[in-house]
């Protein structure tokens, strides 16, 4: 370690020490009369952690803290700062991180100060922070818990440790408010269901906000599109260009036909052999799969040329470019080398308005380079586009 880093990591121990002694001379008292509602608040801990969503500027979607902000006011300070370091020894235990490490200090001060001031604050409230004429001391408590998570938290680590500079904490503070808004105003409301529900109001919390999170962190599991032969490929591709050139669900279930039939029909040879394939069967289906070796230029077996192709043939034709460079038993190349590929194809071979539809495909997906060539699971998902962008940014 630097020096610098060791500064915050003394600060971090400092503040860990002075929450040691306030929770033994200040801290309000814990209830373990209801072990069911802790473990129910625990096991939610875990998934959530579990199931965190990376946005930008180093901030996660994660119901973490609403969970924090719902034991403060049912257990008290002791259970809601287990709710929140169980997660981190279960992902410890599972290998998805260290347990013994900078970050999990930091973890520790910002949890252990977040759930002395909810509980603290809740104190002045009254005898019973579950009663509805508690409302707002509960929101005053979720948010003075958001401040005091970055303030002991992101504030130090990012400074101290990564060596950003100040500005990009308060980026992160201002990023992080609107998510960490709504999960306040969704654990106040859940606090408020307990007298009537007991446990059971977890389980609306759960379906509210843990259930589109693990959805949410399903979306964006990337998988490499290279595990996928060239058909499977194809159609993802051509599902995904389908998506983002916004035709209608009919013709996007007409392109996946077309890609799908693709697979068993020869192409034709020449003008000759595409009207007799066509005599046969004149079904759009069949037409558009004729038409898929045609050349945006007219220089293709048929010579139709430019939008006189069919629109479902031109998808098709740069789905089936795209799998030949990056499926198994291609090159593989990742998602950037295979558009700079596309694009010398582009107003010769393909569409122009179909590989910039690729670009724009590529930066909705979440490409790394731990796997530069994801398939484009986003799109297949119907994820909406607002949101593609955000986690493919992440």
């Amino acid at each position: 370690m630097n020096r610098r880093q060791r500064v915050g990591l003394a600060v971090h121990a400092a503040i860990v020490a002075s929450l040691a002694a306030g929770y033994v001379l200040a801290a309000p008292p814990s209830r373990w009369d209801d072990p069911v509602m802790i473990g129910a608040l625990v096991l939610l801990g875990v998934i959530a952690i579990r199931t965190e969503v990376p946005l930008p500027a180093g901030i996660t979607f994660e119901a973490l803290s609403a969970l924090a902000l719902i034991t403060v006011a049912v257990a008290g300070p002791l259970p809601a700062l287990l709710v929140t370091l169980v997660p981190i020894a279960f992902n410890a235990a599972a290998g998805r991180e260290r347990l013994l490490r900078a970050g999990n200090l930091a973890n520790l001060a910002a949890y252990g100060g977040y759930a002395l001031a909810g509980a603290l604050i809740l104190q002045a409230a009254g005898p019973d922070p579950t009663a509805s004429s508690a409302i707002g001391w509960l929101l005053i408590a979720g948010l003075a818990q958001l401040l005091v998570n970055w303030l002991f938290g992101p504030a130090i680590y990012l400074t101290f440790w990564l060596g950003h500079s100040p500005r990009t904490a308060l980026h992160v503070l201002a990023d992080g408010v609107p998510t960490g808004a709504v999960m306040v105003l969704l654990g106040a409301g859940t606090i408020m269901l307990v007298p009537a529900l007991g446990v059971l109001a977890l389980t609306v919390f759960a379906v509210i906000v843990i259930l589109p999170q693990s959805f949410l962190a399903y979306a964006a599991r990337t998988r490499p599109v290279a595990r996928l032969g060239r058909d499977a490929a194809t159609r993802r591709y051509a599902h995904a260009l389908a998506v983002q050139l916004e035709l209608p669900r009919a013709e996007r279930r007409h392109v996946v036909a077309v890609a799908a039939a693709a697979r068993n029909r020869p192409a034709p040879r020449d003008a000759i052999d595409y009207v007799c394939s066509t005599l046969s069967d004149r079904s759009r289906l069949n037409v558009d799969v004729q038409s898929v070796t045609e050349r945006w230029d007219g220089s293709g077996p048929i010579g139709l040329r430019g939008t006189g192709i069919p629109l479902a043939a031109r998808v098709l034709a740069a789905a089936q470019a795209w799998s030949d460079l990056t499926a198994a038993g291609s090159p593989q190349l990742g998602h950037h080398d295979a558009l700079m590929h596309l694009q010398l194809a582009s107003g010769e071979r393909l569409d122009p308005a179909v590989v910039r539809a690729a670009g724009a495909v590529v930066a909705q997906e979440r490409v790394s380079a731990e796997e530069p060539a994801p398939e484009p699971r986003l799109h297949l998902l119907r994820v909406p586009a607002a949101l593609r962008r955000t986690l493919a940014s992440s």
